[in-house]
């Protein structure tokens, strides 16, 4: 009987572990192809829906939150994390001011059901000039099935994007132009435990894109919006500190790679600080910080997160907040 069960156990650490190679396999496969098979209807310079990041707690480290991101807001950063949450319902919302131009509001929320997690966000940004809504719907996968980690759960996600924008709303003096659009993207990710300390994230954005544009000046085209390929380690030398590099790699000729950096330290079992760098892998390199804080306030049966950043980029500084909630 004993060699029966332990005959099993393999089994299921071979299918557990099959499962979790054929993912990333598939994630490295879509992503790098998704520069040759998307690319082609891009143009020059991708705007539209472009990704800053949702979530004070995230820019607060430079968004340098592939491999350690957990909770709701893993729908915008890489779905692998959903699972990752300490709670199994949780809710929040963001708000922030790109460079002071573009409004950013964002809400999202999750319920775990077993060894899955589910997630559902809504992100809307921009004004009657140009406004642009997605719908996020995930799913996370959790394996305890590492040989090296037996302790750590692995996980697998995945995020589909419902697109629509809407511009040429506002008033105007001349001659309007108006349109709208309406499209698909797929997001997957995985969260690997290399150690007991040390954790490997990897995330494709847009390997599947799909955006169709209905304008009453040019008329109906094409246009996908640009794959990414994000990989990052997140270590942590004390139970206190947490440190984060990212590798943001992008998959479109007309725009640029980017590193991340972020560290947060844990004070009080109630607090935390944050500080991040980012920087372009171009000729023309900018560089960006971010400071950021946040607070957890226990409330009867729920537990409710604070996070506040503020980032100092090249074009103009931004302020996010954002706020959770767990039960």
């Amino acid at each position: 009987m004993k060699a029966r069960a332990l005959t099993a156990e393999r089994c299921g650490l071979s299918r557990g572990l099959l499962a979790t190679t054929v993912t990333l396999a598939a994630l490295a496969a879509l992503s790098l192809g998704a520069d040759t098979a998307c690319g082609e209807g891009l143009s020059d310079i991708p705007g539209a829906f472009v990704d800053v990041g949702i979530g004070a707690g995230a820019m607060g480290r430079g968004g340098a939150v592939v491999a350690s991101v957990e909770g709701a807001s893993s729908l915008f950063w890489n779905p692998a994390g959903l699972g990752q949450a300490e709670s199994s319902r949780e809710f929040m919302v963001a708000y922030g001011d790109q460079m002071g131009l573009v409004p950013y509001s964002a809400g999202a929320g999750l319920q775990r059901l077993g060894n899955y997690t589910l997630g559902v966000g809504l992100l809307y940004s921009g004004d009657d000039v140009l406004s642009e809504t997605s719908l996020l719907v995930g799913a996370s996968r959790e394996f305890n099935v590492l040989p090296w980690a037996p302790d750590r759960a692995a996980g697998v996600g995945a995020t589909l994007r419902t697109r629509w924008a809407s511009y040429g709303n506002n008033e105007s003096a001349g001659e309007q132009v108006t349109g709208s659009a309406l499209g698909l993207g797929l997001d997957i990710g995985a969260l690997i435990p290399l150690t007991d300390s040390t954790t490997l994230g990897v995330t494709g954005r847009d390997v599947v894109s799909v955006l169709n544009w209905d304008s009453s000046a040019a008329g109906s085209y094409g246009e996908n919006v640009p794959a990414a390929l994000g990989i990052g380690v997140a270590m942590r030398p004390h139970d206190r500190i947490l440190l984060e590099v990212d590798l943001d790699k992008s998959l479109h000729r007309d725009t640029n790679g980017i590193v991340r950096a972020g560290a947060e330290l844990a004070l009080f079992g109630m607090a935390c600080l944050r500080g991040g760098y980012v920087t372009t892998l171009s000729e023309d390199e900018h560089d960006e910080y971010s400071i950021g804080a946040g607070a957890t306030f226990p409330a009867g049966s729920t537990v409710m997160t604070l996070d506040v950043a503020y980032l100092f980029g090249h074009l103009d500084n931004t302020l996010r907040f954002s706020l959770g909630v767990a039960l």
